[in-house]
């Protein structure tokens, strides 16, 4: 009975302690200006953070799709400045819908990127235009080729795999040769049989070729770190890769216009005797 009384007691001093402190407040802020703007101030200074607050929380859970919309925009961009490049090397000027390449922006849903013969899966199909045989970058890293197809999902062999390799140059000359994965760091490759006559140096930045219908020209994916010479035949020289293919998430998927009408004539062209 008496512990039930303390409580009581407890509980009522408590309230009325709480009472009288609203009481107080009332009418201070009721009578004076300064306490009333001080205690104003002190309100919104708290609304104001929880303010700050909730709309960090709600631009966190919607950064996948401020990404995917910019990727998108990129991927329309890209197209774009495609268009104004056919028209500008043919003068088409009548073909206000031609372009060199298409670029549908993927995302990777899976990559394995810890062995000697990598891969990637992407979210997009042979319903969004995706083919084999297209090339898939970013823009300052090659990321792959695509190998199989099905309806809303592409298997890209990755660049770090030791099968693949890609025709690249040194930016600024015309000095090419075969791009390659070192087999071990994420971020090494080698550029190899690059003629001995080249200038190219340290610090120099290697871009793609375009000698291929795979990967668009221009695009720099590493800077020399080294150069050799290989029995007096031609130069290798070892490259820092500007993008940790480990890493991505937002990739383009490229798909060169009249792609299989070259393809077909190049092998026409192989079994010319």
């Amino acid at each position: 009975m008496d512990y039930n009384s303390r409580s009581y007691n407890l509980l009522l001093t408590i309230g009325v302690f709480v009472v009288l402190e609203v009481i107080s407040i009332v009418m201070i802020t009721r009578n004076s200006v300064l306490q009333r703007y001080l205690i104003m101030n002190g309100i919104r200074s708290t609304q104001v953070f929880f303010w700050e607050r909730s709309e960090g929380i709600r631009d966190f859970f919607n950064l996948r799709a401020y990404n995917q919309a910019l990727q998108e925009e990129n991927a329309a961009l890209r197209g774009k400045l495609a268009q104004i490049q056919y028209l500008q090397e043919t003068k088409a000027v009548t073909d206000s819908t031609a372009g060199l390449y298409r670029w549908i922006p993927a995302s990777i849903i899976k990559n394995n990127p810890n062995k000697q013969h990598n891969y990637l899966i992407l979210n997009r199909g042979a319903k969004d235009g995706v083919q084999t045989e297209m090339g898939v970058v970013t823009h300052n890293a090659i990321v792959g080729v695509v190998g199989a197809v099905s309806e809303h999902y592409s298997y890209v062999i990755s660049f770090l795999n030791k099968s693949q390799k890609a025709s690249a140059m040194i930016a600024g000359t015309t000095d090419f040769g075969l791009l390659t994965w070192d087999g071990v760091d994420g971020r090494q490759a080698t550029l190899s049989h690059v003629p001995l006559s080249s200038t190219a140096a340290v610090g120099d930045t290697v871009c793609t070729s375009g000698y291929s219908t795979i990967y668009p020209p221009d695009i720099p994916v590493g800077m020399i770190t080294a150069v050799d010479d290989v029995s007096g035949m031609y130069k290798d020289m070892n490259v820092d890769l500007f993008q940790d293919i480990r890493s991505l998430k937002y990739v383009y998927i490229v798909q060169r216009h009249h792609q299989s009408e070259i393809d077909e004539l190049s092998r026409n062209a192989a079994n010319i005797k």
